[in-house]
Protein backbone atom coordinates (compact mmCIF):
# COMPACT_ATOMS: atom_id res chain seq x y z
CA UNK A 1 0.00 0.00 0.00
CA UNK A 2 1.29 3.11 -1.27
CA UNK A 3 0.71 6.42 1.17
CA UNK A 4 -1.04 9.21 -0.73
CA UNK A 5 0.78 12.56 -2.21
CA UNK A 6 0.74 15.78 -0.30
CA UNK A 7 -1.86 17.76 -1.30
CA UNK A 8 -0.92 21.40 -2.22
CA UNK A 9 -3.73 24.11 -2.23
CA UNK A 10 -3.00 26.83 -4.29
CA UNK A 11 -4.91 30.43 -3.95
CA UNK A 12 -4.62 32.44 -6.64
CA UNK A 13 -6.91 34.88 -8.08
CA UNK A 14 -4.71 34.94 -11.92
CA UNK A 15 -6.22 31.61 -13.59
CA UNK A 16 -3.28 30.93 -16.05
CA UNK A 17 -0.46 31.19 -12.99
CA UNK A 18 -2.99 28.67 -11.14
CA UNK A 19 -2.96 26.39 -13.27
CA UNK A 20 0.63 26.56 -13.99
CA UNK A 21 1.45 25.62 -10.25
CA UNK A 22 -1.23 23.22 -10.60
CA UNK A 23 0.31 21.32 -13.54
CA UNK A 24 4.24 21.65 -12.25
CA UNK A 25 2.82 20.24 -8.76
CA UNK A 26 1.50 17.35 -10.67
CA UNK A 27 4.70 16.39 -12.46
CA UNK A 28 6.70 16.84 -8.85
CA UNK A 29 4.16 14.24 -7.59
CA UNK A 30 1.77 16.22 -5.74
CA UNK A 31 -1.94 16.60 -5.65
CA UNK A 32 -2.97 19.82 -6.37
CA UNK A 33 -6.08 21.80 -5.56
CA UNK A 34 -7.38 25.48 -6.84
CA UNK A 35 -8.98 27.76 -5.72
CA UNK A 36 -9.49 31.48 -6.96
CA UNK A 37 -10.29 34.10 -4.04
CA UNK A 38 -9.67 34.01 -0.46
CA UNK A 39 -13.21 32.98 0.61
CA UNK A 40 -13.23 30.02 -1.66
CA UNK A 41 -9.27 29.63 -0.29
CA UNK A 42 -10.38 29.36 3.39
CA UNK A 43 -13.25 27.06 2.48
CA UNK A 44 -10.76 24.65 0.70
CA UNK A 45 -8.36 24.54 3.32
CA UNK A 46 -10.89 24.05 5.78
CA UNK A 47 -12.85 21.31 3.51
CA UNK A 48 -9.43 19.35 2.39
CA UNK A 49 -6.60 20.24 5.21
CA UNK A 50 -3.79 20.77 2.83
CA UNK A 51 -0.49 19.53 3.65
CA UNK A 52 0.70 22.72 2.32
CA UNK A 53 -0.86 25.92 0.90
CA UNK A 54 0.36 28.34 -1.93
CA UNK A 55 -1.19 31.90 -1.03
CA UNK A 56 -1.43 35.29 -3.38
CA UNK A 57 -1.28 37.98 -0.90
CA UNK A 58 -3.46 40.15 -3.14
CA UNK A 59 -7.08 38.37 -3.71
CA UNK A 60 -10.37 38.92 -4.02
CA UNK A 61 -12.94 38.57 -1.17
CA UNK A 62 -10.24 38.03 1.62
CA UNK A 63 -6.51 38.81 1.02
CA UNK A 64 -3.85 36.57 1.72
CA UNK A 65 -2.36 37.99 4.97
CA UNK A 66 -6.01 37.93 6.35
CA UNK A 67 -6.04 33.97 5.70
CA UNK A 68 -2.77 33.23 7.11
CA UNK A 69 -4.30 35.00 10.53
CA UNK A 70 -7.56 32.95 10.22
CA UNK A 71 -5.02 29.45 9.58
CA UNK A 72 -3.30 30.78 12.89
CA UNK A 73 -6.28 31.49 14.78
CA UNK A 74 -7.44 27.97 14.21
CA UNK A 75 -6.48 24.91 16.36
CA UNK A 76 -7.28 22.59 13.56
CA UNK A 77 -5.45 24.75 11.03
CA UNK A 78 -2.34 26.27 12.44
CA UNK A 79 0.15 23.69 11.81
CA UNK A 80 -0.31 24.08 7.83
CA UNK A 81 2.71 25.74 6.53
CA UNK A 82 2.15 28.46 3.95
CA UNK A 83 4.16 29.96 1.31
CA UNK A 84 3.61 33.42 0.10
CA UNK A 85 2.98 34.80 -3.34
CA UNK A 86 2.89 38.73 -3.72
CA UNK A 87 3.63 41.26 -6.45
CA UNK A 88 4.98 43.84 -3.93
CA UNK A 89 9.09 42.94 -3.12
CA UNK A 90 8.91 46.11 -0.74
CA UNK A 91 11.38 44.97 2.44
CA UNK A 92 8.24 46.01 4.54
CA UNK A 93 5.74 43.67 2.81
CA UNK A 94 8.64 41.08 3.39
CA UNK A 95 9.07 41.85 7.02
CA UNK A 96 5.38 41.61 7.60
CA UNK A 97 5.06 37.96 6.68
CA UNK A 98 7.59 37.06 8.83
CA UNK A 99 4.98 37.97 11.62
CA UNK A 100 3.28 34.78 10.89
CA UNK A 101 4.24 31.34 12.09
CA UNK A 102 2.66 29.47 9.65
CA UNK A 103 4.48 31.21 6.93
CA UNK A 104 7.04 28.98 5.36
CA UNK A 105 8.47 30.96 2.19
CA UNK A 106 7.81 34.03 0.44
CA UNK A 107 8.09 34.65 -3.38
CA UNK A 108 8.08 37.84 -5.33
CA UNK A 109 6.32 38.05 -8.52
CA UNK A 110 7.86 37.24 -11.00
CA UNK A 111 9.44 34.08 -9.83
CA UNK A 112 10.75 30.52 -11.39
CA UNK A 113 8.05 27.97 -10.89
CA UNK A 114 11.07 25.61 -10.35
CA UNK A 115 12.50 27.66 -7.17
CA UNK A 116 8.66 27.00 -5.63
CA UNK A 117 8.69 23.22 -6.50
CA UNK A 118 12.04 22.83 -4.62
CA UNK A 119 11.07 25.01 -1.41
CA UNK A 120 7.29 22.85 -1.54
CA UNK A 121 9.71 19.81 -1.22
CA UNK A 122 12.10 21.66 1.15
CA UNK A 123 8.88 22.44 3.39
CA UNK A 124 7.47 19.52 3.13
CA UNK A 125 10.85 17.21 4.17
CA UNK A 126 10.82 19.75 7.39
CA UNK A 127 7.47 18.70 8.50
CA UNK A 128 8.24 15.10 8.27
CA UNK A 129 11.04 14.93 10.41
Amino acid sequence: MTASPPTILVVEDQEEVNDLLQYNLVRAGYRALAAYDGHAGLAAVRQHLPDLVLLDVMLPGIDGWDICHALLEDPALRHIPVIIFTAKGSREDFDHGHRYANVAGYFIKPYATSDVIEHVGRVLAGRQR
